[in-house]
């Protein structure tokens, strides 16, 4: 017995020591954080849990001390969590990944949600990779349930059950918040998991176009001749949208270099083509018909449609490098495409030797059911999710290259038609359109939004978001970093009211850049 006993000290001694050597710098160890990971955790409904280490992380900047947790549920996926103890205000919120996700690298979305006392946890979907790399789904039929909706469901049930044991406390609200695969997160949780959280944000969902996969390779190809050289040079494009911006920009009654709602947009491309030789400001006949074959997405060999929702006029600068690479390398999405066409899509993987060029758009579609089943954020039935007071925003950018904004305009369409029409639908569900905004961030129009404000205002206090805030700033990275956190004023170039689609801001009078200077309005 006393052996027994030593060797379980000397085990809980190691873990201790490799907690201090591998992790972040920590302050003295709170027993409360450090002492979760001998918690039993594997008895979690539906997510057998490890909590492989637990450290205590000081205050730095905005940022409170907190305790961070590494851990994984059987059999692959990872999470990692952090939870302010002293700060904690009894919510959790869950950040959602992007891509093929393979990492917990997100969890850095969540400092401005730890500063405001949240608990904040996000998950790998059970695999390690790149965003853009898909050999992990190869003939792994539970990774790719990991990655469409196990992971998701599977880390909130742990991470509800971790924050209970360390707070000794029951969690007062859950919130979930993600933008592309992010985004497909959340409406998938809402559809099949819909005790989950109490509010979601749903921002630039995949998984609503049943054309998803299909349009990222059709615009590489699109792109690239016999020989595999690309057609449209990088270079062309400032010209080809700045024509677009000219042609289509004042419709909205303000020329301010972003378009309102494209769809009001008509701008033939052919208005460029050289009339004799080729030039930088002009398009060939060859490059007219790759644009073209872009703005209309892929069709089969009788040239009928294979989706709806297709790349706006207006998101031209976001082609580069998604659909037309630079310095010679493939675009991202023909690498993107070409995992998840080898890997993903189909029920039999083709594997390496598989490339975009090898996608017969005539057979192929239809083998992608397999993929549909696991892949589909488009159920309209939202009846358990609103029957537990559940609500739901989306924010989607009509400049977007890699998920087309007419996707979640549909699935809005949809669940009116299922759930009882515009009104009913309007007080659980609203989505905010964003004019020259690319994927989820960035582009031309104000991208930054604080939806998460927003969304406790709703669930909280009842109080339905009417207006949405979005900024721009003058120095933007471009990236998620800053996506969530209050700008200061002297940092923010542009901002602009964003109203529940179908209205639209609409100029008013006074300064441009400034939100107060629109009123709501009906669409054209």
């Amino acid at each position: 017995m006393y052996c027994y006993k030593a060797r379980l000290v000397g085990i809980a001694y190691l873990i201790l020591v490799s907690s201090l050597l591998f992790h972040e710098p920590v302050v003295a160890q709170s027993a409360a954080c450090s002492s979760l990971v001998f918690e039993d955790f594997s008895r979690v409904p539906d997510a057998p849990t490890q909590i492989t280490s637990a450290s205590e992380i000081a205050a730095q900047g905005k940022l409170p001390a907190h305790c961070k947790i590494e851990g994984y549920i059987a059999p692959t996926v990872g999470f990692e969590f952090r939870i302010p103890q002293k700060t904690w205000n009894g919510k959790l919120l869950m950040q959602g990944c992007g891509g093929f996700c393979g990492t917990t690298a997100m969890i850095a979305q969540c400092d401005d949600a730890v500063a405001r006392g949240y608990a904040c946890v996000s998950t790998d979907l059970g695999h390690k990779s790149t965003p853009i790399d898909g050999k992990w789904a190869y003939n792994n039929p539970q990774g790719e349930i990991d990655f469409y909706y196990r992971a998701t469901h599977a880390t909130t049930q742990a991470a509800k059950a971790i924050l209970t044991t360390a707070m000794g406390r029951q969690i007062e609200r859950s919130y979930f918040r993600g933008c592309s695969t992010g985004g497909r997160q959340g409406l998938i949780s809402a559809q099949r998991f819909p005790e989950d959280f109490d509010g979601i944000i749903a921002a630039a969902p995949a998984g609503v176009s049943p054309g998803g996969g299909l349009h990222l390779i059709w615009s590489a190809l699109a792109n690239l001749d016999d020989n595999g050289e690309p057609i449209l040079r990088a270079s062309k494009i400032p010209m080809l949208h700045a024509a677009v911006i000219d042609a289509c920009d004042d419709a909205d009654g303000l020329t301010d270099g972003l378009i309102d709602d494209p769809r009001n947009c008509t701008f033939d491309p052919a208005a460029l083509q050289c009339r004799s030789q080729d030039g930088d400001l002009c398009l060939t006949e060859a490059e007219v018909e790759v644009v073209n074959k872009v703005y209309q997405g892929a069709v089969d060999s009788k040239g009928l449609p294979l989706y709806r929702a297709v790349p706006m006029r207006g998101s031209e600068l976001n082609w580069v490098p998604a659909y037309i690479g630079v310095n010679s390398q493939p675009s991202i999405y023909y690498l993107f495409g070409g995992d998840f066409f080898r890997y993903v899509a189909f029920s039999e993987d083709p594997g390496p030797s598989w490339t975009p060029e090898d996608f017969d758009f005539d057979l192929d579609p239809p083998r992608m059911g397999f993929n549909r089943h696991l892949n589909n954020a488009a159920n309209p039935d939202l009846r358990a999710f609103v029957a537990r007071g559940g609500k739901l925003i989306s924010y989607q950018g009509w400049s977007d290259q890699s998920v087309p904004p007419l996707g979640v305009i549909d699935y809005l369409k949809d669940v009116e038609n299922f759930m009882g029409g515009k009104d009913a639908v309007s007080e659980f569900y609203r989505l905010f359109m964003m004019p020259g905004v690319a994927h989820c961030v960035g582009g031309e129009g104000p991208s930054r939004v604080d939806a998460l404000t927003a969304l406790e205002n709703w669930v909280e206090a009842g109080t339905a978001p009417e207006k949405l805030i979005a900024y721009k700033l003058k120095q933007d990275p471009g990236d998620f970093d800053v996506a969530h956190l209050p700008p200061k004023n002297e940092d923010v170039d542009l901002t602009r009211p964003l109203y529940p689609y179908p209205d639209v801001a609409r100029y008013r009078s006074g300064d441009p850049k400034r939100w107060q200077s629109f009123e709501r309005a009906s669409p054209n």
